[in-house]
């Protein structure tokens, strides 16, 4: 038996009252759970494991199977099922949550469930709009799971003042307008053009503390180009398909 915090990220129905649901872990990673009468209107363990629910679980493992034995609800983050954009948010970040935990590595895990909750939390109390947490949480992912962009400045000259900078998402670095040019580099999907706004937003993304995360702002033009980056650079170090994604900007 084990008892483990968890975030429900997912879930499907088998029978008539009964479900798996996927739960996002420190400990574990994310673990494939069988909830024996959830669906009934009655069942015991229903509030603890809807989608969206962070909840203590106590689980039996038998036959490398997980099966829910009790649970108690922590926090239910309702309202995102309320709202049909904000549902289709947390659930793209459920999926990439739930497919790209590549490790055990604890203090990995830790960061990852902590970006989660927080996006969760930003989302459910309107503190930022939609786009915003999702360029935060795309980029923090990507570096709190190992594929932190070296945003320290210019690869060749360390230069992180220059009016005009280039992220070369496929390499992960950024260049100035000069050794971007001595490069022979041209813009591409790839190779986009940033101020140095947006190459402080990006840099404060990656290397902020957790306390300090959202706490910045952002021109609509600005957020346009962050949200243009953040998404190709998370579905290239991916390299999987997200389904998530295409409904989330389906509902947009």
């Amino acid at each position: 038996m084990i008892t483990v915090e968890g975030l429900i990220i997912s879930e499907r129905s088998v029978g008539e009252h009964d479900k798996y649901v996927s739960a996002l872990t420190v400990e574990y990673g994310t673990l494939e759970i069988s909830v024996r009468g959830a669906n009934k209107f009655t069942g015991r363990n229903q509030a603890a494991t809807q989608l969206f629910a962070y909840s203590r679980l106590c689980l039996n493992e038998r036959k490398d199977r997980f099966y829910l034995e009790s649970s108690e609800l922590i926090h239910d983050f309702y309202d995102l099922r309320l709202d049909l954009k904000k549902m289709a948010l947390a659930c793209y970040m459920g999926e990439v949550a739930r497919k790209a935990v590549l490790t055990q590595n604890y203090s990995r895990e830790k960061n990852i469930m902590r970006l989660v909750l927080n996006s969760f939390y930003m989302l459910e109390t309107d503190k930022r709009s939609c786009e915003f947490i999702k360029s935060v949480f795309e980029l923090r992912f990507c570096s709190e799971s190992g594929f932190a962009p070296q945003l320290l400045g210019c690869r060749e000259c360390f230069s992180y003042t220059a009016e005009t900078m280039y992220f070369l998402l496929d390499k992960g670095y950024v260049l100035c307008e000069e050794h971007f040019a001595e490069n022979g580099c041209e813009e591409s999907y790839f190779n986009i053009q940033i101020t140095n706004g947006e190459f402080c937003a990006l840099q404060h993304i990656c290397l902020a503390d957790f306390e300090k995360l959202f706490n910045f702002r952002l021109s609509p033009k600005a957020q346009s180009k962050i949200s243009l980056i953040t998404e190709r650079y998370i579905v290239y170090k991916l390299s999987f398909p997200l389904k998530t994604l295409d409904y989330y900007h389906a509902i947009e």
